[in-house]
C-alpha cells in the first residue's frame, strides 16, 4: 500500500501574487504598495492543508512478521502521541494528539518538532496585540466607512462526525482510521464510546448519539435478525477493557439456517447475499456503506506439512480423509450450524473427534505440537501468517461471510460518505491481520497507535 504523502505547503505561493513595485520614486503609487502589503498573510492557519505531519519514527514503520519477537512490535510505538476517548454526547473536540492531525498527545512531543520555549498565553496575547498595532500603523486596519470584508465559509461542518469504537479490537482501530481521514478531508472527527456490544452502538446511532462505526456482515446480520453472533471476531485490546461480546439471546446459538433467514432455499449464503440481507434489516434511519474487501470469518487452517501429506487445497479434499484427522475449535464450535453438521452435510467431512479450546494460542500450538491436525480459527488472526499455516478454501459457504462493513447514519454528509468509502477500499485481510498483530501484542499499540501507524504507510514498509 503506498505510504501517505506529506504535504507541504508552498512558502513562496503567496509571494507570487504580490504587485510588482519597488521603493520610492519608482513610479507605483504608495497607496498601492501600502494595499499590497495588507494582502499578504503572515502565515497559514494552524493546521492548514500546506502544513507538514510530523513522520513516525522510524522504528514504528518496523512490520514485525514471524520471525520477530513479540515485543518489537511497540519500539518505535512508544514515542506516538495516546488520544483520549471522548464519552458519546458530551466532551470536547477531538484532542490534538489523535491519529491524522500530527499533534503530539498530552505530555509528549513527537519526534522532528519543536515547540517554542516559554510559548503561552500571556506571549500569544503580546504577539496579538503588536500585530494590531503594526496593522494600525501601515494603514491596514481599513478606513473608517469601509465595507467589512466577507467572513470565509468554514473549512468544516457545524456537526463533528462520532464513530463508535466497535465490537473489537478490530473496529476500535478501523475507528481511529475513519477519523484521521475524515480530519484529513476538513470534518471534525472524534471516535466515542458508546458500550459493551451491538445493541449499544446500534441503540446509540438511532438516538443520533453517534454517526458511525464498523462492523462484520455476518454477525450484524445475525444480531439484527435476533441471532447469536459467531463469537468474538478479535479480543480487545491487551490491557484494556475493550468492548465485551455481543449479549446471547435467550433462543441461543446461531441461525439454523442462514440461508433459511435469508430466503435462499437450499442455497448457501455468500458475502453478497449477507449484505443484501443486512441492508435490508437495518433499522430505520441507518444505512450501510461500501464493504471492504476485508474479512475475519471462521475458516480450517492445517500446517503446510499436512495440506502436503493429504494433497489439501480446499474442504471438499478435507471430506475423504476427515476421519482420520483430530479438529481444534473454539468453545462454541459444536452448537454452531457450521460446526460438525455443517461440515458433515458441505463436505461429508467427520473428523475422528473435536477438541475444544478456550484460547486461541493453545488451538494453534496443539496444531503445531501435532495433537491436533486441523484447527478453525478467524482469518485475520495473525497466528496464520506466522506459522505459514494453509487456508482450506470453503468453495460451499459453510461459514459465515464476515466483510468489514461500516454502517452510518442517514443523515451522514455524502462528502464523509466518500471519504469512509475511500477507506474501506484500501482495508483487506492483510490489514486486519497487522492491526491485530499491533494491539494484541505482549506489549502493544493503542488502537490509536495502530491507526495512526496504518494512516502514515506503516504497513507498506
Amino acid at each position: 500500500m503506498e505510504p501517505a504523502r506529506r504535504r507541504h505547503g508552498d512558502r513562496g505561493a503567496a509571494r507570487a501574487d504580490r504587485p510588482a513595485g519597488g521603493r520610492r520614486g519608482d513610479g507605483v503609487h504608495r497607496g498601492a504598495r501600502r494595499a499590497a502589503r495588507c494582502a499578504q498573510p503572515a502565515h497559514g492557519p494552524r493546521g492548514a492543508p500546506g502544513r507538514a505531519r510530523a513522520p513516525l519514527p522510524r522504528a514504528a514503520r518496523h512490520l514485525p512478521g514471524a520471525h520477530h519477537g513479540r515485543d518489537a512490535h511497540r519500539r518505535g510505538g512508544r514515542l506516538l502521541g495516546r488520544g483520549a476517548l471522548v464519552p458519546a454526547g458530551r466532551g470536547p473536540a477531538a484532542a490534538a494528539g489523535e491519529p491524522g492531525d500530527g499533534g503530539p498527545g498530552p505530555g509528549r512531543r513527537l519526534p522532528g518538532r519543536r515547540e517554542a520555549r516559554g510559548a503561552g498565553p500571556v506571549r500569544r496575547r503580546r504577539a496579538t496585540a503588536g500585530l494590531l498595532a503594526l496593522a494600525v500603523l501601515t494603514g491596514c486596519a481599513g478606513t473608517p466607512g469601509a465595507p467589512a470584508p466577507a467572513s470565509p465559509a468554514p473549512a468544516t461542518p457545524a456537526d463533528p462526525v462520532r464513530i463508535a469504537v466497535g465490537p473489537t479490537g478490530q473496529t476500535a482501530v478501523l475507528a481511529h482510521v475513519y477519523a484521521g481521514r475524515l480530519r484529513e478531508a476538513g470534518f471534525d472527527a472524534r471516535v466515542v464510546e458508546t458500550g459493551t456490544g451491538r445493541a449499544d452502538y446500534l441503540a446509540a446511532l438511532e438516538r443520533g448519539d453517534v454517526d458511525l462505526v464498523a462492523d462484520y456482515s455476518g454477525n450484524l446480520y445475525l444480531h439484527l435478525r435476533g441471532r447469536a453472533p459467531v463469537g468474538s471476531a478479535t479480543p480487545a485490546p491487551t490491557g484494556s477493557a475493550g468492548p465485551s461480546p455481543t449479549p446471547t439471546p435467550e433462543d441461543g446459538g446461531l441461525a439454523e439456517d442462514l440461508s433459511e433467514l435469508l430466503g435462499l432455499g437450499e442455497e448457501r449464503a455468500d458475502d453478497d447475499d449477507v449484505l443484501s440481507g443486512v441492508r435490508d434489516v437495518l433499522p430505520e434511519g441507518l444505512r450501510a456503506l461500501e464493504p471492504a474487501p476485508a474479512e475475519n470469518t471462521v475458516a480450517v487452517v492445517v500446517t503446510r506439512a499436512t495440506a502436503v501429506e493429504h494433497e489439501l487445497d480446499d474442504l471438499e479434499d478435507l471430506g475423504p480423509v476427515c476421519d482420520e484427522l483430530a479438529l481444534g475449535t473454539d468453545l462454541d464450535f459444536a452448537g454452531r450450524s457450521y460446526g460438525p453438521e455443517g461440515l458433515e452435510d458441505a463436505y461429508e467431512c467427520v473428523p475422528g473427534r473435536f477438541v475444544p479450546f478456550g484460547d486461541q494460542e493453545e488451538l494453534v500450538d496443539a496444531l503445531l505440537g501435532d495433537r491436533v491436525q486441523a484447527a478453525a480459527v478467524f482469518t485475520a488472526s495473525p497466528a496464520i501468517e506466522d506459522n505459514a499455516l494453509v487456508v482450506l478454501a470453503d468453495p460451499l459457504n459453510n461459514f459465515v461471510p464476515q466483510r468489514v462493513v461500516p454502517v452510518g447514519a442517514e443523515e451522514l454528509p455524502d462528502a464523509a460518505v466518500d471519504v469512509v468509502d475511500g477507506v474501506s477500499a484500501q482495508i483487506d485481510t492483510d490489514d486486519l491481520v497487522l492491526m491485530t498483530r499491533m494491539t494484541t501484542a505482549r506489549d502493544p499499540y493503542t488502537p490509536e497507535e495502530a491507526a495512526r501507524y496504518w494512516l502514515e504507510g506503516g504497513d507498506d514498509t
